[in-house]
C-alpha cells in the first residue's frame, strides 16, 4: 500500500499511455508495401520452416539486413495462424515496454520526476505513438537505442555491460542501418575504458557479437562477401547506391525536416490518419512541425547540453549530435522515421528540461501537452487502417466465394504495385489466395508456388479513395474509403 501511495503518479501515467498506444489497435494499423513485403517473407517461414541468412534491403545503397525481423514475424504468423492482427498489438505493446525502459533508465540516471516527465513525452506524444504502431524492420529501433546508450554509460563502472552493448551492435544489423550512428559514442565509451576491459569481457563482447551476426556473415561467405564490401564496391563504381551529389539544398531540406520533427513530437492536427503522418506509400499529407514547439525543443536541448555535464553522460551529447549530423548530411531522401533513435533520446532531453522548471510551469506544460495528444489520438482516423481493409475483404468474399480471382489494386499515383500494395496478402489471411495479383511482378520471387498460371475465373478490382465505374460489374462494395469490384476475367 505505500508503495502504491508512493508511486501512484506513474502507475497513472502508464495507465494513460497504455489507453493511448491500445487505443483502436487494429483500425489505426498500417498495411502497405512495407508491411506486406514483410509478411509474405514471413509467412513462407510459416509454410515451410528453412534458413534464410538474408531479409530485406536496406532503403537504397544495395546492403540486405539480417533476418531476424522476418524471424520475429514469421513466429508472431505461427501463433496467429498468418493473422496480421498480432503485428498491431506486438507493435503497441513494443511501445509500452520501451517506455518502462525509458523510466527505469531514466530514473536510473537521472530522478524519478525526470523518468516520470520523460515517460509521458515518449509515451503520450501522437508522432512517436504512431511510429511505435508500425511493423516493420524499423519498430525496434527506439528499444534498441535506450539499452545501447544505458550500456554504454554504466560500462563506465562495469565494462561487462559492454556484452549487451554488443548484443545490440549486433541487432542493428538485423533491424536498420541508421543505428550504426550508435556506433560513434560506442568506439568513444570502449576508448575511454580500454583499460579496464578484461580479455574475458572481450571474448564475451566478439563472440555475442558474431553469433547475433552469424546469417549475415554465412551469406558474404557463400556470395564472395558481397555485402561487406558494399562500401567498397559503391566507391569504385561497381555498385550503384541511389545517393545524390553534395547539395546545399539537400542539406537545408533535411535540417527543415529535423525541425519540423521537433515541433511534430509536441503536436499533429487533430482528426488526421496514420498513413499520411507516418506512411511511405499511398498516402502522406504530414502535418509540418509548428515552429514555435520546434523551439522549445532546441531550447531544451540547449539546457540539455549546458547543465547535464555529469562524468560519463558525454554519450548523450555524442549520440545526439552524430544523429543530427548524419540527418543532414546524408546525400539521399532523408525520411522522418530515420530520426527515432534522435527523438527517442530527445524525450530525455525533454524530461530533465521539464524536471528544471519550476514545478507549477512543468505541470501546466505536461498537462496540456496530454490533453491535446488525447484529442489527437481519439480523434484519428481510421479510414485506411487494417480493420476497414479487413471489412472490405470480408465483403468482397461473399461475391467471390470458392472461384479463382485475380487482384488489381488502383488509385491517382502510379506504381500501383507499391502505392497500393497490401491487399494481396490481405486477401490470403481474411479470404482465399489470389490466382494472380499486380504486386506479383515484385513480390513473386517469394512465393512462386502461390502464382497460378491458369486464367482465373474472375477479376477483382480493389480501388484507394477514388470510386470507379464498370458497368458489367457482378458485385461492387464499399469501406469507408475504399472500393472492390468483382468481375468476369474476360
Amino acid at each position: 500500500m505505500k508503495l502504491l501511495k508512493k508511486y501512484y503518479l506513474v502507475i497513472l501515467a502508464f495507465i494513460l499511455i497504455a489507453f493511448l498506444r491500445l487505443w483502436k489497435v487494429g483500425g489505426l494499423f498500417n498495411f502497405t508495401f512495407s508491411e506486406e513485403m514483410q509478411a509474405v517473407m514471413a509467412w513462407e517461414q510459416v509454410k515451410h520452416f528453412h534458413r534464410i541468412w538474408i531479409g530485406v534491403s536496406a532503403a537504397n545503397i544495395n546492403y540486405y539486413l539480417g533476418p531476424g525481423f522476418t524471424y520475429l514475424n514469421a513466429l508472431l504468423f505461427a501463433f496467429s495462424k498468418g493473422d496480421p492482427i498480432i503485428l498491431a498489438y506486438f507493435s503497441a505493446l513494443l511501445g509500452i515496454v520501451t517506455t518502462i525502459s525509458l523510466f527505469y533508465i531514466v530514473r536510473s540516471l537521472f530522478s524519478t520526476n525526470t523518468a516520470l516527465f520523460a515517460s509521458l513525452i515518449y509515451g503520450c506524444s501522437t508522432l512517436i505513438n504512431l511510429h511505435d504502431r508500425r511493423f516493420w524492420n524499423p519498430t525496434p529501433m527506439p528499444f534498441i537505442t535506450l539499452w545501447v546508450i544505458y550500456s554504454l554509460i554504466k560500462a563506465r563502472q562495469n565494462t561487462r555491460w559492454y556484452i549487451l552493448t554488443a548484443f545490440f551492435i549486433g541487432c542493428f544489423f538485423h533491424f536498420h542501418l541508421s543505428l550504426l550512428f550508435l556506433l560513434v559514442p560506442t568506439f568513444f565509451s570502449i576508448l575511454q575504458n580500454i583499460k579496464k576491459i578484461k580479455i574475458t569481457t572481450w571474448i564475451m563482447m566478439i563472440a555475442i557479437y558474431l553469433l547475433v551476426t552469424s546469417p549475415l556473415i554465412v551469406f558474404d561467405f557463400v556470395h564472395n562477401f558481397d555485402n561487406l564490401l558494399m562500401p567498397y564496391k559503391t566507391l569504385i563504381g561497381e555498385k550503384k547506391a541511389e545517393l545524390h551529389p553534395f547539395s546545399v539544398g539537400d542539406i537545408l531540406g533535411h535540417a527543415k525536416e529535423l525541425l519540423s520533427t521537433l515541433g511534430r513530437m509536441w503536436f499533429i492536427r487533430l482528426n488526421t490518419n496514420p498513413q499520411d503522418e507516418v506512411i511511405l506509400e499511398s498516402h502522406s499529407n504530414k502535418t509540418p512541425g509548428n515552429l514555435i514547439f520546434s523551439l522549445v525543443s532546441l531550447v531544451a536541448l540547449g539546457w540539455f547540453f549546458l547543465k547535464n555535464r555529469k562524468t560519463g553522460y558525454q554519450i548523450f551529447f555524442i549520440a545526439l549530435l552524430t544523429i543530427i549530423a548524419a540527418f543532414v548530411f546524408y546525400p539521399s531522401y532523408n525520411p522522418e522515421y530515420y530520426l527515432m533513435s534522435f527523438i527517442t533520446l530527445m524525450t530525455i532531453v525533454i524530461g530533465y528540461w521539464l524536471n528544471s522548471l519550476p514545478k507549477p510551469v512543468a505541470v501546466v506544460l505536461v498537462s496540456v501537452f496530454i490533453i491535446a495528444n488525447i484529442l489527437t489520438v481519439i480523434t484519428l482516423s481510421d479510414k485506411y487502417g487494417l480493420t476497414v481493409r479487413k471489412q472490405l475483404v470480408q465483403k468482397t468474399m461473399k461475391a467471390i466465394k470458392n472461384k479463382s480471382f485475380s487482384l488489381e489494386t488502383e488509385g491517382v499515383l502510379e506504381s500501383k504495385q507499391f502505392t497500393y500494395a497490401g491487399w494481396r496478402y490481405l486477401f490470403k489471411a481474411y479470404g482465399k489466395t489470389p490466382s494472380q495479383s499486380n504486386v506479383d511482378s515484385v513480390l513473386s520471387w517469394i512465393y512462386p508456388d502461390e502464382v497460378s498460371t491458369e486464367k482465373p475465373q474472375l477479376k477483382v478490382v480493389v480501388s484507394d479513395t477514388i470510386k470507379l465505374s464498370f458497368p458489367k460489374s457482378l458485385a461492387t462494395f464499399n469501406v469507408k474509403d475504399y472500393y472492390s469490384y468483382v468481375l468476369e476475367n474476360n
